[in-house]
């Protein structure tokens, strides 16, 4: 009698123990964090010309490696980091810039909390609110050079054009980000990123706030957004404002895409602005995807001569979901004093004579992991 207690009884335990385990394995399995490896390599065989001189170059088109990862602490919670870094695969180094030797975290990265009800805080090197609204995906869907939204809406042709204009083609260190949740198809993105500037105040870094409001029900999508950074030492500060709408119907989808751009100089002889918009169309049949855009940034002061167009047509033949191949023609027009260029070109065409129209035929392959 007693070695059946004995035996009932450690059968008892052991099945305890094996309850607690399993327990035990299941509430790990709900804390446990998740990690996951990503990124994008992307690479062209391109014949670029600055308008005078004409070049053959492999070139690299912003090619990416990141983690991320999300950890659950109760219910609604979660801890959410990311660290992105931007490379380049045909000669090493971060980005298509020379003098470049590369840095860890040099795109989206941060640490943060998120809330499916509350929404979302990240804290780290992001996007403005104002740089990643691109009409629900459609806006910014062109590969290798023929990507205009940096360019034409946010500015980069008339900064290259000349003096007292920024780029407002943002990625903000030091930002502070508030993401929320979804409610009636809406989304609210807001940013700031303090000045971080010595006790004097006078260095040229200064606050940088940014709002977007985002309307997309899976077929239209209708967005505005808005960003400021103030007047600086450097005798102007940059506003926008941009607007986007999206629409898919079928296997045809596009977009329109407005902005207006201010320095905010104090000196009126410094003053610049100027009003751009975009049109974006895809049409895919099949493995093809057929693309276009079309995009003019207007004077930054009457008679200023510094405007632009640019063009783009695009072909690209999908081997699978990850993996896909495309060709590609770019060229900008500039007028009498413009002096705009591509975004990726490495350093070249970056016009030197003002009214030059650089142009690029490219055939690429993008893998994404």
């Amino acid at each position: 009698m007693k070695d059946l207690f004995m035996t009932f009884n450690a059968k008892k335990t052991a099945l305890a123990l094996a309850c607690g385990l399993v327990t035990a394995s299941s509430v790990f399995a709900q804390t446990a964090p998740s990690v996951t490896v990503y990124g994008r390599i992307e690479l062209g065989l391109e014949s670029a010309n600055d308008g005078a001189f004409t070049k053959t170059m492999l070139q690299n088109f912003a090619s990416r490696f990141g983690i991320k990862g999300e950890r659950g602490f109760s219910g609604d919670l979660s801890g959410i980091f990311q660290v992105e870094t931007a490379f380049s695969p045909e000669d090493g180094k971060a980005q298509n810039i020379a003098t470049n030797t590369g840095y860890l975290a040099n795109r989206n990265s941060f640490v943060g909390l998120k809330s499916n009800s509350l929404g979302t805080l990240l804290v780290g090197n992001y996007d403005t609110p104002l740089k990643s609204l691109d009409a629900g995906g459609f806006a910014g869907t062109l590969t290798g050079e023929g990507e205009a939204m940096e360019v034409i809406i946010h500015g980069k042709g008339t900064k290259t054009s000349g003096s007292n204009f920024d780029n407002v083609h943002t990625r903000q260190t030091n930002n502070l980000v508030y993401l929320s949740p979804k409610f009636a198809d809406m989304v609210v993105k807001l940013s700031y990123s303090p000045d971080e500037s010595p006790v004097d105040g006078n260095a040229a870094n200064q606050p940088l706030y940014a709002a977007s409001v985002e309307w997309n029900n899976g077929t239209y999508n209708l967005g505005i957004a808005t960003q400021n950074k103030a007047v600086s030492t450097k005798a102007f500060g940059m506003n926008a404002t941009k607007l986007t709408m999206g629409a898919k119907m079928g296997n045809l989808s596009g977009a329109l895409v407005f902005s207006a751009l201010d320095n905010q100089a104090p000196l009126a002889a410094n003053a610049r602005k100027t009003t751009n918009s975009l049109v974006v169309l895809n049409f895919v049949d099949g493995p093809l995807t057929y693309r276009f855009n079309y995009g003019m940034s207007g004077e930054s002061f009457s008679g200023a001569q510094d405007d632009l167009t640019m063009t783009t047509f695009e072909v690209d033949y999908a081997l699978d979901k990850q993996t896909y191949l495309y060709g590609s023609y770019s060229q900008i027009q500039n007028s009498a004093k413009a002096k705009g260029t591509f975004t990726n070109a490495d350093n070249f065409p970056a016009v030197g004579v003002a009214g030059n129209d650089p142009s690029a035929l490219t055939l690429g392959v993008r893998y994404n992991f």
